[in-house]
């Protein structure tokens, strides 16, 4: 009874298919080029539209410091008079206060997402031409 036990043991041991490593390893590698490539069309998108809301975005700060006279109150910062010294806390403030703040922070935010999104899509290049070779 041992040796047909032994026998039955021999014969049920797994052997595996002999392309499955090679299959499940393809699988693996085309979904990872996939989720890349997904990667790479999102960040370009958000470059994209970051890239184009940054226009109307650049115009209208020009505006808004054009309309809020911060150009006139940094010309009297840098005029020849003397009497600057006297009064230079209140034109500091009043510098301060003319900043068209709303703006710039949109303005930043859309710079920062556009160079994030340039930064990701190259770090994704990059893994995609490492994983082809």
């Amino acid at each position: 009874m041992g040796e047909n036990l032994k026998k039955y043991f021999i014969n049920a041991k797994y052997k595996p298919q002999e392309a499955l490593a090679h299959n499940v390893w393809v699988k693996i590698v085309t979904h990872e080029k996939r989720i890349l490539h997904l990667k790479i069309w999102i960040f370009s998108t958000a470059g994209v539209l970051s890239l184009a809301g940054l226009v109307p975005a650049v115009k209208a700060l020009a505006t808004s410091f054009s309309n809020s006279g911060f150009y006139e109150y940094l010309s009297i910062a840098f005029s020849s008079n003397g009497s600057i010294s006297s009064f230079w806390q209140e034109l500091s403030y009043s510098i301060a206060e003319s900043l068209p703040v709303i703006n710039i922070l949109f303005t930043f935010a859309l710079i920062f997402i556009l160079f994030l999104s340039m930064r990701y899509v190259m770090k994704q290049f990059i893994k995609v031409n490492y994983s082809l070779a």
